[in-house]
């Protein structure tokens, strides 16, 4: 059970279905950096994203790419209404963190309990089909969905890297992160980039779902457990660190899909919820490396003051 090529084969596997989840992960960070928000109404975002996909492909008989265009307007725009009607509303008013939570919360479920009435609880894909084409390189098997949804991702998390490195709403974004009050004194408009950040996010959660979705079934429920996933990634990763939340994103992706030579399948969910409850007990404010301690030469010291003539 434990032969190299059996372990090769499930790493594998395990690195490239962690994809959709480097991307929730790091919405959910940017967001959390960005508007101080825990947005758990990226559940919400997520489910919208994979019904808007699924209508119009599976439903539809639409092409992929449609789909995924779909995906990402239908995420983008629950984001942006979220920022505009919600979280901005509730900023204006005062609210308190723990008020804007629960508004999360509501938004989560009342979305999931109208998808249950729109398309049941049975579950559905994007494609009618969730077979792909497989390739053999060495003892390894590689799908004709693993490398786009890797390649994909990356590609991805490097744009959005850019985005907030060289542009200039980019550089407000961080700006706005690091003090928005003085960033609005310098003429940042801190609502322009809230809102920035939210679709940010809101691309990332349409292009994970829609990958996510051409691979595995998806109910009204399912993105739940896929965000508490990114909750854990975020605050382990350490809140605010987007480098931080994608590494750990990976690393527990690999660990929980590696897991079945440790325990059935059905347990992989109980994972989760270990790795949630691990995050908020231990490692609150992340997991922070040692730094590595420089050595500095010793430099001889000469001393200039005159000194009096020998006798």
């Amino acid at each position: 059970m434990f032969s190299l090529p059996i372990l090769a084969q499930i790493f594998w596997t395990s690195l490239a279905t962690a994809s959709p989840a480097v991307l929730f992960a790091l919405a959910f960070s940017l967001v959390l950096k960005v508007n101080r928000v825990f947005n758990f109404a990226q559940a919400a975002i997520m489910t919208t994203a994979f019904y808007a996909a699924y209508s119009v492909v599976n439903l539809g008989g639409m092409p992929g790419w449609m789909g995924l265009a779909a995906a990402l307007a239908a995420a983008v725009s629950l984001a942006l209404l979220l920022e505009w009607t919600g979280f901005s509303a509730l900023r204006r008013r005062g609210a308190s963190p723990m008020f804007v939570f629960i508004f999360t919360l509501v938004v989560s479920e009342l979305v999931g309990y109208l998808a249950m009435l729109v398309f049941g609880t049975w579950p559905a894909t994007i494609f009618p089909s969730l077979f792909w084409p497989v390739s053999l390189f060495g003892p390894v098997a590689v799908s004709d969905w693993d490398l786009p949804a890797m390649g994909g991702t990356i590609l991805a998390v490097v744009l959005l890297l850019c985005f907030l490195r060289f542009t200039r709403q980019g550089q407000a974004i961080n700006a706005v992160s690091d003090n928005p009050d003085l960033a609005e004194f310098y003429g940042i408009r801190r609502g322009r980039a809230y809102a920035a950040a939210m679709a940010a996010a809101g691309l990332l959660i349409g292009f994970g779902m829609f990958i996510y979705g051409t691979r595995s079934q998806v109910q009204p429920t399912s993105a739940i457990e896929m965000m508490l996933f990114a909750v854990a990634a975020t605050i382990i990763g350490g809140i605010g660190n987007l480098g931080g939340a994608v590494a750990t994103a990976i690393i527990l992706g690999v660990v929980q899909n590696s897991s079945i030579l440790f325990m059935p399948p059905q347990w992989q969910g109980f994972l989760l919820y270990i790795f949630l409850f691990g995050a908020i007990v231990f490692f609150p404010k992340g997991i922070h490396l040692p730094t590595r301690r420089r050595l500095t030469r010793a430099v001889p010291t000469v001393d200039l003051a005159p000194r009096e003539a020998e006798g």
